[in-house]
């Protein structure tokens, strides 16, 4: 088991109307790691635990935050309180990483969902094209969080729902959201991505690709 104090983040994001939910961003030690595996965590003092599975997702599809490598794993948040710390302990799931043991102390910080905004100002992207994949990466520039889902590079608005899978990663100003997905890449493409102010409410922002 390998101890990482970190980097990682606990969030708690509550909207109206919806049951709080708790977003941890958790640390790997190599890119090829695609998600989290199990997921353990509780009290200190063990008056409370619960724990996940893990989504399960397809390393097809890879999306983390940068410079830490950050995965999302998103969960009911139960009986977690901000400022009261829990003790998380969680696998990898994908290439030479699976099934690694880590774990991690961390503190829920609460997000402001009102600082959340559909058409987040700052971002800012770059796409290459990794073998048979295109890499895009959609920097939060800007000066609050921005709730972010897929990322898509294309030459117009997407046709699908901007639902997808969800909102998957918190992204702090100065971070990155790294989205890795087969496809096509040409010069005349931008960068689509999901922008979330609640669990299902979300529009495709297009955001300019820089040199």
């Amino acid at each position: 088991m390998i101890a990482l104090l970190a980097a990682a983040h606990l969030y708690l994001i509550s909207w109206p109307g919806q049951p709080p939910k708790a977003l941890f961003q958790l640390p790997t030690e190599a890119e090829p790691a695609c998600g989290i595996g199990t997921l353990n965590f509780g009290a200190p003092d063990g008056s409370w635990s619960s724990g996940t599975a893990g989504s399960g997702a397809s390393c097809e599809f890879r999306q983390w935050v940068e410079p830490d490598s950050l995965l999302p794993v998103w969960v009911d948040a139960g009986k977690m309180a901000p400022g009261k710390e829990v003790e998380v302990t969680w696998t990898l799931q994908g290439g030479k990483a699976t099934g690694q043991g880590h774990k991690a102390t961390l503190t829920p910080e609460p997000a402001a969902v009102e600082a959340l905004k559909a058409s987040p100002a700052g971002l800012s992207a770059k796409a290459s094209k990794v073998k048979n994949d295109v890499r895009s990466e959609v920097k939060n520039g800007g000066a609050g969080p921005a709730l972010l889902g897929d990322a898509i590079a294309a030459r117009n608005r997407p046709g699908d729902s901007c639902q997808g899978n969800g909102p998957q990663l918190l992204v702090q100003p100065g971070e990155t959201l790294v989205d890795i997905r087969p496809g096509l890449l040409s010069k005349s493409m931008q960068v689509w991505v999901a922008a979330f102010t609640g669990p299902k409410s979300c529009r495709w922002v297009e955001v300019k690709r820089r040199p």
